[in-house]
């Protein structure tokens, strides 16, 4: 047999992608040799031996766009390219996530900014404080889902990203379809296409609801075509399963064998036990409950090993806000996201139903991701520590979707009004200084296990799901989880 840089040529298939990501062209048994040029985005790199997209974080501290060998963007202005990776700025320093600007010189400043004589400034201080770019004398341009009108910043129609003006919509957002002839965001992705989240046109879906995948027909089927599986990246594999199963090497989901076991591993240790059970030192055993750690108080409940704040954090005495922390009211207060750690106060659901139990669905407060990162990391409560849940152990929520409303663990809902859940639609444009400067209490943080930088977990129109963070700069809602005492 002949061989190519290694390889065995009776190995070499074209035939990859079921084995690696769509990316692979050439590829063994065993890894990929030949990927698609181009083929990951600007925030993502490609990894050679598998060919798949991963963040820009798992290669370079702080880094959101890059190529395999440098960092070409930093996450946001507290840092800039040095040396192909990303540094602090500098003291009396401005950087806007590339480079490093004097403070008191002005020669080209960074979007955002202006020149004032010799000193650099920012647009938002001047103008509007969704303006993006301006000089001296008016504000040039607007952020995302806002137009300029004057020297004012005015937000576009509903579910608009870009807009001509109050009534004339260019480019919806991606859960919206653009009416060419009204020029509106009238109906969105699902109204076309069933359980579709994410959308290009009213054809071509991009994104589907938790426990959907996209198909060859560019439409959601269900993850339930394989035996108890909830998560699916198409209709052969698995990629997270029902509580008490666990996706085996064939990506199909198999039963965990521990009794009580909520979650498992392959190798026949559990990760999670359910309810008034505990988890014990070797991991190979769910224990009755004797006295322990047993997240009995009514601001929190517990699911499988974990115990979960019902409220959102700095809602009651309870659940507080550390002082490190900058906590503003809503619609009145500004908190920059992309350099603080803000949670903002007050009315952040636009709507709100009247049978909501005894949570407002209005006013809740939410945060940006460093802000609940470091709010779950300060919180000390029965000495235990706390975090953020992951993406993978929010999935076994969903499987609990009756004890998620008001009698349970106080979610809210967007679309539709419930007695299960108070309505909590978006609030457009008063969380000043988040992204958008939108607030969405229906979202709950969550820690990312793969190479997204977070996710969040939603309730839309009743249905749970978890779905990657569109931007970590949002304000969303924060909820704090600590693992149950073990043996």
């Amino acid at each position: 047999n002949v061989t190519i840089s290694g390889n065995n040529v009776s190995d070499i298939t074209t035939e990859c992608s079921d084995k690696f990501s769509s990316n692979c062209k050439l590829c063994t048994k065993s890894y990929c040799i030949q990927c698609e040029l181009n083929s990951c985005s600007t925030r993502t790199y490609t990894e050679n031996k598998s060919c798949s997209c991963k963040d820009c974080s798992n290669l370079f501290s702080n880094c959101i766009e890059c190529d395999s060998t440098k960092c070409t963007k930093c996450k946001d202005n507290n840092y800039y390219i040095k040396n192909n990776k990303c540094e602090s700025c500098p003291p009396n320093k401005i950087c806007d996530g590339i480079n490093a600007y004097d403070e008191s010189y002005c020669t080209n400043p960074p979007t955002g900014y202006y020149c004032d004589g010799n000193n650099i400034k920012r647009c938002i201080n001047k103008y509007d404080l969704n303006c993006t770019t301006c000089n001296s004398s008016t504000c040039l341009s607007c952020r995302q889902e806002y137009y300029l009108s004057g020297e004012s910043c005015l937000h576009c129609p509903n579910h608009c990203d870009y807009c001509k003006n109050s009534t004339y919509c260019n480019v919806c957002s991606s859960w919206a379809v653009l009416n060419t002839t009204t020029h509106t965001c009238d109906k969105y992705c699902k109204d076309y296409m069933p359980n579709c989240y994410h959308c290009s046109n009213s054809s071509t879906c991009t994104k589907c609801y938790g426990g959907y995948y996209i198909n060859s027909s560019k439409k959601c089927s269900p993850c339930s075509n394989i035996s108890n599986c909830i998560e699916c990246s198409s209709g052969s594999i698995c990629t997270a399963c029902a509580s008490g199963y666990y996706v085996n090497s064939s990506n199909k989901c198999s039963k965990c064998t521990i009794s009580n076991c909520a979650r498992c591993n392959t190798d026949g240790t559990c990760l999670a036990c359910n309810s008034d059970y505990y988890l014990s030192d070797d991991k190979k055993s769910c224990l009755p409950n004797d006295g322990r750690f047993n997240c009995s108080d009514p601001n929190f409940m517990r699911i499988g090993n974990l115990c979960v704040t019902r409220y959102n954090m700095g809602d009651t005495t309870t659940l507080k806000i550390p002082s490190t922390v900058t906590s503003v009211e809503v619609n009145n207060e500004y908190c920059y996201s992309m350099t603080q750690k803000c949670c903002w106060k007050g009315k952040t659901g636009k709507e709100c139903n009247s049978n909501n139990g005894n949570y407002s669905g209005c006013n809740r407060t939410i945060c940006n991701l460093s802000a609940a990162e470091e709010i779950c990391s300060k919180f000390n409560y029965a000495g235990k520590t706390w975090r953020l849940a992951t993406n993978l152990e929010a999935q076994n929520w969903g499987v609990m979707t009756a004890d998620l409303g008001n009698n349970g663990l106080m979610l809210c809902n967007h679309g539709t009004s419930s007695t299960s859940y108070s309505d909590c639609t978006s609030n457009h444009g008063v969380c000043l200084g988040a992204y958008n400067t939108q607030c969405y209490p229906r979202h709950v943080w969550l820690k990312s296990t793969d190479s997204n930088p977070s996710y969040i977990a939603t309730v839309d129109e009743g249905n749970f799901s978890v779905n990657a963070a569109a931007t970590i700069y949002f304000a969303k809602s924060v909820r704090c989880v600590t693992e149950m005492d073990t043996e």
